[in-house]
């Protein structure tokens, strides 16, 4: 199976849509995904060939911290949500867009590098 990047990156850059939903109580986004990085396709990417094969390519171990610390955030916006802090789970929600741009930003770069013909995962 090759791992599609144009899809992870579409998919990250949905985050925030799936996040804005959750804050306006609206179904879909399940916690276990959200919240758990190697839940998602990058992550299972990632934490499955993605850092063995790869690791050594520039950008990898970068993409493995940022693409953690955004579920960490996205965890943050749930809890927030949770305990009826709005004002923080928004400022979170804004933390989340900017993750994810970098998290975009670098599976772009590293697609560039190794192509994606080659990819699987």
């Amino acid at each position: 199976m090759n791992f599609d990047f144009m899809s992870a990156k579409l998919k990250h850059s949905m985050w925030k849509l799936h996040l804005r939903d959750f804050l306006d109580g609206k179904p879909g986004l399940s916690e276990a995904q959200a919240v758990d990085d190697r839940a998602c396709d990058v992550g299972a990417w990632l934490h499955g060939e993605g850092l063995n094969k790869y690791g050594s390519v520039p950008g990898m171990n970068e993409l493995d911290s940022e693409h953690r610390g955004l579920h960490g955030l996205v965890r943050q916006v749930i809890e927030h949500k949770r305990a009826g802090r709005k004002a923080q789970a928004e400022a979170a929600l804004a933390s989340v867009d900017a993750s994810s741009k970098r998290v975009v930003a670098l599976l772009g770069s590293i697609e560039k590098q190794v192509g994606s013909a080659g990819v699987s995962g």
